[in-house]
């Protein structure tokens, strides 16, 4: 009986110890992947803020044609965007880009979604 209750405290320490271990595990985990979110996300705004003034001489036929080159969708206009795979390209009428945004929005101000 006292084997018994001595190999059942054991067990019970070493499953409380893995599980104390797989919870920070993961604790940490989750940690690197929102540091990773936060700075994927801060990339991307500043490419798309970035990528205007690096289009600046480039014609609205140069900027769709070099931005199609990595999208494996077609290219479609819609409320005044040009959709090229994930990315929305807004245009003056004179033809250089204005601005760049993502294929969703998060409610902020946006050009190519006028309903926000």
């Amino acid at each position: 009986m006292k084997w018994t209750i001595t190999i059942l405290a054991l067990l019970l320490v070493i499953t409380n110890g893995y599980w104390l271990y797989s919870v920070i595990d993961q604790g940490v985990t989750i940690s690197y992947r929102d540091q990773q979110v936060y700075e994927l996300e801060e990339t991307r705004k500043q490419l798309m803020t970035v990528m205007p003034k690096l289009a600046r001489n480039l014609s609205k036929e140069e900027v769709v044609s070099i931005a199609s080159e990595q999208a494996d969708q077609e290219v479609f206009e819609k409320d005044g965007c040009t959709w090229v795979g994930w990315i929305g390209l807004k245009f003056s009428e004179e033809g250089s880009l204005q601005s760049v945004s993502p294929s969703w929005s998060y409610g902020g101000k946006d050009p190519c979604y006028p309903n926000f």
